[in-house]
Formats: structure tokens, C-alpha cells, sequence
């Protein structure tokens, strides 16, 4: 009888600044199931006060846990993956994981010199709601739109977004991923806490999407779907740039007036009424997200 092997993953959830550590974790919570690990995924915040036993594998993915934390998990784990976006901890001994491909692999060779690195996207994790769809036939014309900017739209960009949005285009049926309903125009459709596969049967209902620059935006381009990309925060400028060639985007958006991005987006809109142009970034993005992944060939080794 094969061995069951076992994994713990904590992620960013409660005290995240977004939906993506969960929807990465769950990606690779699923990796692991496929290659006979047992894992369990938890909020980051439960990590200092979990009884641990001893596991073949912890990975940590998180933005707030200090070092001591990784520290900890190291002391329980025969490997330890920890996701890193920003270069952010000088790390224990483990694996560190950035997987989009505008990563800069010279500064993570130079800084993490004693571990073992997965960069690049090919190690790039998506949960299968999202492999599974087919890009759908783009329609000519613009009729529903899905605003999603994390888990606590950290910029408070959901307001001032979708009531431009409704000046611009009064025909526009927007839908929005929030947790504050009560904040939005009462036009707009929200939804919250779905799975995976509601996620995704929602994003391939649109005909394009205002999103943030993290996981969300690869599972969009991967449902096939247009995407307007703001980069809402810092640590998502590697991911901004690997999909910078078929998204319309906004680099650096933290730093500009909620007047300034309205605009913009309104600017992008204006664009994608051009259905040629949402084909070829249609195009390019279902080819750049075909690549080799070696997530199976590693988990084999560990």
C-alpha cells in the first residue's frame, strides 16, 4: 500500500489583503491530492497556535506571518515551500515559489543563494474550474461586466468604478465581487463566498472584466474572458507584466486619484468595443498561458 503523505498549507485569508493566497493554495492543495498527499489548507492566523505533529510538507502563504513563524513550521516539516511575490523575509531553509513570469529571477537567485527556487510560470498554479473552461465566442457587442479587486478591495476602487461605469455605458449590466454590497449602485448585481466553479461559470457569463493584477486576472484570461488589469498594489507588478501584451492595464494604479483611474477605465472600455482587439488579446492570452508545468515532476521528488 503507498505511503499517504502528509500536508499542512496556511494562507492569507482573514487579515489577507485578497482573494489570491486562498485560490493559489487551493490550487496546490489540489496538486498535492493528485499526487497522494493528504492536505489540509488553513488561514495563515492559525499557524503560531497550531498543534503540529510532524508532516512531509508545509507551505506558507502569506503577506503579515513574520519570520519567526516560518521559523516555526520548518521545525515540523520535512520541505517547506513558501510563496514570496516581493522578496519579503530572508527566509529558512525551503523552497521559495514566485510563479508569474515577469518574475526577476536574478534578484531571487542573488537573495535566496542556499534554497531551492521554483520560478516562472512554469510552476504556475490554477485550480481546475478554471483549466476546465473553454474560451467562449466573444460577443460583438458589451453587455455585462465583472468587477473583481480582492477580497478587500483594498484601494476602494469598487464605488467610484461602477457608477462611472454606469454613467459611461447606462446599458452596461455590471456585476461586482464584493462583501459590501450596501457600498454600490443598486443597479449593480453582487455576488460573494462562491466556490470555484461558480467563480469561474460567473467570470465566462462576461463580456469582459475590471480586475486586479493577482491570481484573479490569470483565472479570467484562462475562462477566455477580456480583462482591464489595475495594478492595485505593488507585489503585483511581476504578474502585470506576463500578461501585459493581451490585457488593457494600468501599471501602477495605488498611486493615481480614483478620478484619474475612472477615466482610465472608461478610456478601456471605449477600446474594447472593438471586438477585434478583444479577440487578439483573446488570442494571445489562452497562448501564453500554454506552457509546460513542472508542478508534477516536483512533487514527485519531495
Amino acid at each position: 500500500m503507498q505511503h499517504l503523505k502528509t500536508a499542512l498549507i496556511f494562507a492569507d485569508g482573514k487579515l489577507g489583503v485578497g482573494l489570491g493566497h486562498i485560490s493559489r493554495c487551493s490550487a496546490l492543495k489540489e496538486e498535492l491530492e493528485s499526487q497522494n498527499f493528504k492536505a489540509e489548507l488553513l488561514d495563515s492566523t492559525l499557524l503560531d497556535s497550531f498543534s503540529f505533529t510532524s508532516y512531509d510538507l508545509i507551505a506558507i502563504d502569506s503577506y503579515i506571518l513574520p519570520l519567526e513563524s516560518y521559523i516555526l513550521a520548518t521545525q515540523h516539516a520535512k520541505i517547506c515551500l513558501f510563496f514570496d511575490d516581493t522578496l519579503r523575509l530572508d527566509y529558512p531553509k525551503g523552497i521559495i515559489i514566485n510563479n508569474a513570469s515577469g518574475v526577476n529571477f536574478q534578484a531571487y537567485a542573488q537573495k535566496y543563494k542556499n534554497h531551492t527556487l521554483f520560478l516562472g510560470d512554469k510552476f504556475t498554479l490554477l485550480q481546475q474550474a478554471f483549466k476546465l473552461q473553454t474560451p467562449p465566442k466573444l460577443n460583438p457587442t458589451l453587455k455585462r461586466c465583472l468587477i473583481t479587486l480582492g477580497g478587500e478591495d483594498i484601494l476602494k476602487l469598487n464605488t467610484p468604478i461602477a457608477s462611472a461605469l454606469l454613467s459611461a455605458f447606462p446599458n452596461l449590466e455590471i456585476h461586482c465581487i464584493t462583501k459590501d454590497s450596501k457600498l454600490l449602485p443598486k443597479s449593480v448585481i453582487t455576488r460573494s463566498n462562491l466556490s470555484a466553479k461558480e467563480m469561474a461559470q460567473h467570470i465566462c457569463a462576461m463580456d469582459f472584466c475590471v480586475c486586479a493584477c493577482g491570481q484573479s486576472l490569470r483565472e479570467i484570461l484562462s475562462c477566455g474572458i477580456p480583462a482591464i488589469a489595475l495594478e492595485v498594489a505593488a507585489n503585483q507588478n511581476a504578474n502585470l507584466k506576463s500578461f501585459k501584451s493581451c490585457t488593457l492595464n494600468l501599471p501602477k494604479t495605488y498611486q493615481l486619484s480614483h478620478s484619474t483611474i475612472t477615466k482610465k477605465i472608461i478610456d478601456f472600455v471605449e477600446s474594447y468595443q472593438d471586438l477585434t482587439l478583444r479577440q487578439k488579446h483573446q488570442t494571445l492570452a489562452q497562448s501564453l498561458l500554454k506552457h509546460q508545468n513542472l508542478w508534477q515532476s516536483a512533487l514527485k521528488n519531495f
